[in-house]
């Protein structure tokens, strides 16, 4: 069976792969957790016989990826893989080229204005989690994707001096969660979970042997710990009130004093289990899948290693070229 990578670029809704086809040198998307942006970049042959039009910067540039069965088939099936406003090209000589560069934070500019406010307003009415996450994301008219287990957090008083995608990703880090805006949502979830980023179920992927092209796997010892410990101001004692995740060396101590008991038992094992996980990685590099996106879950069978297990996918890049149709994964383990 002759399976060929295929891929679609629209420009402001219109086709221009099909017309541009022998062209495209390069096409890659780039997938992060996080607030981090999204990106893309594509790479055509600017002819000097036939130049292509430069874009503007209010262009928007949807990409989608895939396989086509056989020379005749004319209507695969691909995966779309987002929409990026274009912030940069580059022409290039003698060997001309021009080259686009696409970001998918098309709010960004607002998000990471610095602000000055509290929360909650009023002291006497605490705030929840997702209460808090509710309301930056109807300032950005977005609607909020908030996980249970965040739901009826409350908070401790903050005052905010940063901006929203700061003091967005500070209580993802305190929590132990993934902050990331997709599909016209503001997602706040728990990490490794495997839970689509737009707030949709995902299938867990498996990864064969067969389909890998190279693996690297490893562990970081200085990431690895034994135990963390966290300090709470216990009002009846007027003392500093230690509570600790996990047990062994190495130890780590969190600087920040917590209001509560329970607050500081979620920092110190929400930083726990991220050391846990970010101490085992692995790095792929695969027959092309545009099915497997940043926060899912993957399934590694049969290499007959450490590598084979489950894993969360914490970046990957989609990029069809010369070579073909790869996919590479950054991945931690899951716990």
């Amino acid at each position: 069976m002759d399976i060929q990578p295929q891929f679609s670029i629209k420009t402001n809704g219109k086709e221009v792969a099909k017309r541009l086809i022998d062209r495209v040198v390069n096409v890659t998307v780039r997938m992060k957790t996080g607030l981090m942006s999204d990106s893309c970049y594509v790479r055509f042959d600017n002819l000097e016989a036939a130049p292509i039009q430069q874009p503007k910067p209010t262009d928007l540039v949807e990409i989608a990826m895939g396989y086509k069965e056989g020379n005749e088939d004319k209507s695969a099936t691909l995966t779309p893989l987002g929409k990026f406003e274009v912030g940069e090209f580059n022409l290039t000589g003698p060997v001309r080229s021009l080259e686009l560069f696409g970001n998918k934070l098309l709010w960004h500019t607002a998000l990471k204005a610095p602000k000055h406010r509290s929360w909650p307003e009023d002291p006497k009415q605490p705030k929840k989690l997702g209460e808090l996450v509710s309301d930056i994301a109807g300032e950005y008219g977005l609607e909020a994707k908030v996980g249970d287990a965040f739901k009826n957090i409350e908070l401790p008083h903050i005052e905010q001096s940063e901006s929203d995608a700061q003091l967005l990703s500070m209580l993802a880090e305190q929590f132990d969660a993934i902050v990331k805006i997709a599909h016209d949502k503001l997602i706040f979830m728990a990490r490794g979970t495997g839970r689509s980023l737009s707030g949709k179920e995902l299938k867990e992927v498996e990864i064969k042997n067969s389909q890998i092209l190279s693996w690297r796997y490893g562990k970081d010892a200085y990431r690895q710990v034994g135990d963390v410990t966290a300090f709470y101001y216990d009002l009846d004692k007027a003392a500093r009130t230690p509570v600790k995740e996990g047990s062994g060396s190495p130890s780590i101590v969190l600087a920040y004093v917590y209001a509560d008991e329970a607050s500081a038992k979620r920092a110190a094992k929400a930083k726990h289990n991220r050391l846990k996980r970010a101490s085992t990685r692995i790095n792929l590099s695969i027959i092309g899948d545009a099915n497997i996106v940043a926060g899912a879950v993957v399934k590694i069978v049969n290499t007959k290693s450490d590598a084979d297990g489950k894993w969360f996918v914490d970046g990957v890049e989609h990029c069809i070229n010369k070579q073909g149709f790869r996919s590479h994964l950054v991945c931690e383990q899951l716990i």
